[in-house]
């Protein structure tokens, strides 16, 4: 019997609803080579009758919205209109009136009193962008949630408030001093706003979308009937949640139609960190550029920067540490332990070659509901595997994409460079 194709494992996972279904874009950045497919089903909503995944089919970008915000902002530093090392708070003063929280004492009345001191170092574009800014979310991070409690506040992704005061608590740490997964590009892409007098939406149509000639792309998907047409129903792992990391409690629970969407697609407001919506085909647009350093959303030196490493040895030594948590490596799409990373400009660098895999100075993050991007800039080599499962951090989806990215080495030849 021939062995199981890659393929042949996407259906066989698809069908035994392992995942629900999946769209793989990727390529090399000479165009010579690439891969798109779509596997499985765009909603498990009528299992007697379960729509097909379209290549087109509109997802939730969640945090692969992130690269997008940076490159917004770094266009802003390339023209002149924001600077990385500068004092961000003539931009944005909200931040410079920020405290940093030092930790609880009880009050008269045996309830929680938050401890805040005086923060006197500068937040800088850099530390947004790299997550070394102080800044947290609050429903991801225990600590700001016992903060959020104080004020009688159950944090949520559905974001009921406006983004901006939703996004507005409490340093972590001082500037530069630690790491944290952050609303840090919200905040960037706020001082875009104010520095180019456009809407976050606005300005990415402008200068990201049109030039690439991405139509599917929009923080608002009701507003677009083709988007709304097009889009992806979430699935559930069943067995439920894992209570303290959010992760799936029970790895091999079959995926179940789920109408929880996570995200509030009834925002009036723009999170440039993770409430973008559009196609994965699209989005291995903004890949494909940055990747080839083509000139069209950076210029070459600015991309550069993008692939160096960024963070502070007290930085850098807290997001090691953060990897060293099982769960929390788990959430971040499963690094190998001990390997070195850094953050950069966009992403997670990867500082060591990973063998019959990536090569040393990848870039790679991913989003909420389960979706993955690397770019290998070493190989020429890049992709994004989409999917739409509520729980972060799924070891299926995470396992298929680790099968489908050594996948694509060996079909282009790049796997032995």
């Amino acid at each position: 019997m021939a062995p199981e194709t890659f393929e042949q494992r996407m259906e066989r996972a698809c069908k035994d609803r392992d995942i629900p279904g999946a769209v793989l874009v990727g390529g090399d950045r000479g165009r010579n080579f690439r891969y798109e497919k779509a596997f499985g089903y765009r909603s498990l909503k009528d299992l007697s009758n379960p729509d097909p995944m379209p290549l087109d089919a509109t997802m939730w970008l969640a945090s692969c919205t992130k690269l997008i915000g940076t490159i917004t902002a770094l266009q802003c530093v390339e023209v002149g209109l924001l600077d990385l090392d500068k004092d961000i708070s003539a931009i944005l003063p909200e931040l410079g009136q920020l405290q940093i929280l030092k930790g609880f004492e009880q009050g008269p009345d045996g309830k929680d009193k938050p401890v805040l001191v005086e923060n006197t170092k500068a937040i800088t574009l850099r530390h947004l962008l790299t997550h070394s800014s102080g800044l947290g979310y609050d429903f991801f991070n225990p600590v700001l949630m016992r903060y959020r409690a104080t004020q009688g506040i159950t944090p949520s992704l559905k974001l009921i408030n406006p983004v901006k005061e939703a996004f507005t608590y409490p340093l972590l740490f001082a500037p530069g001093e630690g790491w944290e997964y952050s609303v840090g590009i919200d905040w960037a892409n706020w001082a875009v706003e104010r520095v180019s007098n456009m809407s976050i939406e606005q300005y990415m149509e402008k200068f990201i979308w049109a030039p690439l000639g991405i139509k599917s792309m929009t923080f608002h998907p009701k507003t677009k009937s083709a988007c709304m047409e097009k889009l992806t129903d979430m699935s559930v792992r069943s067995g439920g949640q894992n209570p303290i990391f959010g992760i799936p409690a029970d790895p091999e629970g079959k995926v179940e139609y789920t109408d929880d969407r996570v995200w509030n697609l009834e925002s009036s407001t723009i999170s440039a960190g993770a409430g973008c919506y559009g196609s994965v085909i699209d989005y291995q647009k903004i890949l494909q550029s940055i990747c080839a350093n083509d000139g069209q959303l950076l210029n070459p030196r600015m991309v550069n920067e993008m692939f160096k490493p960024q963070l502070s040895e007290a930085s850098r030594k807290a997001w090691m540490a953060m990897l060293a948590i099982p769960e929390i490596n788990q959430l971040y799409g499963v690094l190998p332990q001990g390997i070195q990373t850094d953050w950069g400009l966009g992403g997670c660098l990867i500082m060591e070659d990973l063998p019959g895999a990536t090569k040393k100075g990848t870039m790679a993050w991913g989003g909420y509901p389960n979706l993955q991007w690397f770019c290998d800039r070493s190989a020429g080599m890049l992709g994004i595997f989409g999917c739409q499962i509520s729980m972060p951090g799924d070891l299926k989806a995470i396992e298929l994409y680790r099968e489908w990215r050594k996948e694509l080495y060996k079909k282009s030849g790049t796997e032995r460079l």
